[in-house]
């Protein structure tokens, strides 16, 4: 198999996990600039907020991110809830769902926060772009918003052509876009090299103390150039990390900071030409058309770091038990991270092109744009430090001062944006707050049901003791899935299949989901022999893996190759759930209704485990939760 180089990895990384912080020199230092502060721009307050914005980049994504959180990886799979599974049990036995612990409804709604970024990302990089049209003439006004809509449909199209597909299309684009943000940017400077003194935190500290409340207000705008950094590692199974820390010291870093100094630099130069659009004052008229749809390639590819976030992070919710199935497609064959999912992607596209539609523009969205990354920030400064101390185990001494640097640029952004709920940042919150309750709904519906199914169970030797010649052997392979790897599931109880049938081997099988990324083919499954004919088999799957049954037959024959898997039958239960008994605790009605709602339109376990239909027998189940 052909592996690709760190060069070509690092180069598709520019096309998809460096878009959304490449792209945020279109309308950060903007917001920065005029969105709390609508003063004359003030040598003071131009080198005061360069200066924010360069130790934001410095210590948030170089430290925190770059050196710190892309080595937090678990076994190469990167995002806040692989920190989760990375600080669950290592030794889990059974197939139920995680438990919902105090750290894990933290980690959940930074990851629903993410969400809610993964939707308002792509809305407002694209329509951010294709407002320069405006600049280049008023005439296009009106075009604005059915532009930016067509290029949504076509990036979300794009998505099942593969990351690693996208990646290599778009990363020659970057490579240019980072050259003109650089090249245009270091111009600027030269003519007003004054701005390179926001290098030196003095005009940043200096900036907060003059302004006070308001300089806390623009933490709220500053954190927009740093928007990317959950992507950035939630990206990391799709690339690795030598590739993504190549690409940003190599490319994004230089590039970013020119662009930034250069805008100030010309603010300073041109104040009342450059405010009106502090990025595209930059370029000469000559080429702004260029620039226009540069910028708008550009911004499309921002979206699509957010895009495979979400299906990472989706697919690890799927397997740590917090989100129901959806069908997962494999891109590439030498990247198991790379994913392409039909449903999310209609999903997103939907939420999408809803907000570019019902805001329709980019400073209308910027208020709700920020909150929900900071959020998601935060609570992944907050885990990272149960793991520093619960699993590697470092002294207090380091961990405070490495989290308290962590913490105090988290903090104000999430103070700046908290004061912008009632201008647009309630949006996030209402979209992370729906998908907090469905995560918590069905990690506690799925559990409860899992919990009675295998309350159904008989101890094996009572079984064995039980069951009698039968008087029809129709030879080849039984088996029977079962959530709990004890006992003998409800299924293999039932009067006629123990009196009437007999075959040549039952196997009792149970999947389950360990909260590590991967499970290597030797540790595959775990077989144990129960009686005459009888055994069991315990099928492990990660977080970033889909079980499939073919995959679990091969397992089996390598084990146990005198097992014909040729001539299988597959026996599972059908649940049909009820609410429980008062004196059961049951579940609250709304809860109970929307578990009921979530399991009827889940993929069916028969689909995901690609069972042939032909040879699926299910037994009706009345589960009471």
């Amino acid at each position: 198999m052909k592996h690709e180089t760190k060069g070509a990895l690092a180069l598709a990384a520019l096309g998809v996990v460096f878009g959304d912080i490449g792209t945020s020199p279109l309308y950060a230092f903007q917001q920065c600039l005029t969105g709390d502060l609508p003063q004359s721009p003030t040598p003071e307050n131009v080198l005061g907020i360069l200066s924010l914005i360069f130790w934001a980049l410095a210590i948030v994504v170089c430290v925190k991110y770059v050196a710190f959180m892309l080595r937090a990886d678990y076994d190469g799979q990167g995002g806040i809830l692989a920190l989760l599974a990375h600080l669950s049990p290592a030794n889990k036995k059974t197939g139920f769902p995680s438990k919902l612990t105090i750290l894990a409804m933290v980690v959940l709604a930074g990851a629903a926060m993410l969400y809610g970024d993964g939707i308002i990302t792509p809305a407002i990089s694209v329509i951010s772009a294709v407002e320069g049209i405006d600049v280049w003439t008023t005439a296009a006004h009106n075009y604005i918003v059915p532009i930016s809509v067509a290029i949504l449909l076509g990036l979300f199209y794009l998505q099942k052509r593969g990351t690693g597909s996208i990646g290599k299309l778009f990363g020659p684009v970057m490579i240019l876009w980072f050259g003109v943000l650089g090249v245009f940017g270091a111009i600027a400077i030269v003519k007003n090299p004054v701005v390179l003194g926001a290098i030196s935190p003095l005009p940043g500290f200096a900036f907060l103390i003059e302004h006070g409340f308001k300089g806390l207000l623009i933490f709220g705008a500053v954190v927009l150039c740093v928007t990317g950094v959950e992507a950035l590692y939630a990206d990391l199974a799709h690339f690795g990390r030598k590739p993504i820390t190549i690409a940003w010291y190599a490319v994004v870093l230089p590039a970013l900071l020119l662009n930034y100094f250069g805008q100030g630099a010309n603010v300073l130069a041109h104040p009342q030409a450059a405010l009106a659009n502090t990025f595209y004052a930059l370029f000469p008229p000559q080429i702004l058309v260029g620039i226009v749809i540069l910028a708008t390639a550009a911004t499309v590819i921002a979206s699509q770091a957010l895009i495979t976030g979400v299906y990472s992070l989706t697919q690890q919710a799927t397997q740590l038990g917090y989100s129901p199935r959806f069908q997962i497609v494999h891109t590439s064959s030498e990247h198991e991270g790379q994913i392409y999912m039909p449903v999310v992607t209609a999903m997103l596209a939907i939420g999408c092109i809803a907000l570019v539609v019902a805001f329709r523009s980019s400073a209308a969205l910027g208020a709700a744009y920020g909150l929900a990354v900071t959020v998601t920030m935060t609570t992944t400064t907050l885990a990272y430090a149960v793991l520093l101390r619960r699993k590697w185990n470092w002294s207090l001494a380091v961990v405070v001062p490495v989290i308290g640097l962590f913490l105090s640029w988290d903090l104000p952004f999430l103070a700046g944006n908290l004061l912008k709920i009632f201008s647009g940042a309630w949006l996030p919150i209402v979209i992370a707050g729906c998908l907090f309750v469905l995560f918590v709904t069905w990690n506690r519906g799925r559990r409860r049901m899992m919990e009675r199914l295998a309350a159904h169970t008989m101890p094996v030797q009572q079984f064995l003791a039980e069951s009698r010649p039968h008087a029809e052997n129709v030879g080849g392979t039984a088996m029977f899935l079962s959530p709990s790897p004890e006992g003998i599931p409800f299924v293999m109880k039932h009067r006629w299949l123990r009196t009437h049938i007999a075959f040549d081997t039952i196997v009792l099988l149970t999947i389950v989901n360990v909260p590590r990324p991967k499970v290597p083919g030797t540790d595959r499954i775990d077989i144990e022999e129960l009686g005459p004919r009888l055994i069991r088999v315990r099928a492990f799957y990660g977080f970033m893996q889909n079980a499939t049954i073919a995959d679990i037959l091969r397992q089996l024959a390598k084990r146990r190759p005198q097992i014909d898997i040729s001539n299988v039958t597959y026996y599972l239960a059908s649940p049909k759930i009820y609410a429980a008994e008062k004196n059961d605790k049951p579940m609250s009605r709304w809860q109970f209704a929307l578990y009921k709602a979530l399991l009827r339109n889940a993929r069916p376990l028969t689909d995901s485990l690609r069972l042939p239909p032909n040879r699926v027998v299910e037994f009706g189940v009345e589960v009471r939760i």
